[in-house]
């Protein structure tokens, strides 16, 4: 179980609570049931999704529903956000756009 009462300076990003039967209505039971018998393996285990936006952008607006669903199929998910200076954020977005195909050409400062 995740302690989220532990110190730390990583801030947790609360999502608040959805339920995949809320999609059920939409995609009807059987991707529903589907999901629960695929993520059944999972259960109990622990992901962190670490980034720098709390809001905004394409991340945080899949996070703000992919944790609360991974968290109702049994997967402990959070959602923590680092700080940082806007060249920490130069260097984080170099890294993202290099795994998207974009050349980098990195320095020892990066």
């Amino acid at each position: 179980m995740i302690d989220r009462t532990r110190k730390t300076s990583l801030p947790v990003r609360e999502v608040g609570h959805r339920r995949l039967e809320d999609y059920a209505a939409v995609t009807g039971p059987g991707p529903v049931e589907e999901i629960r018998e695929l993520a059944a393996g999972l259960k109990g285990k622990s992901v962190l999704h670490l980034n720098s936006s709390a809001s905004g952008g394409g991340v945080a607006d899949i996070f703000e529903a992919l944790i609360p669903l991974l968290n109702d199929v049994g997967v402990e998910a959070e959602w923590r956000t680092i700080r940082g200076e806007a060249p920490f954020f130069d260097v984080t977005k170099s890294m993202h756009n290099s795994l998207q195909g974009k050349r980098v050409e990195w320095t020892a400062e990066m």
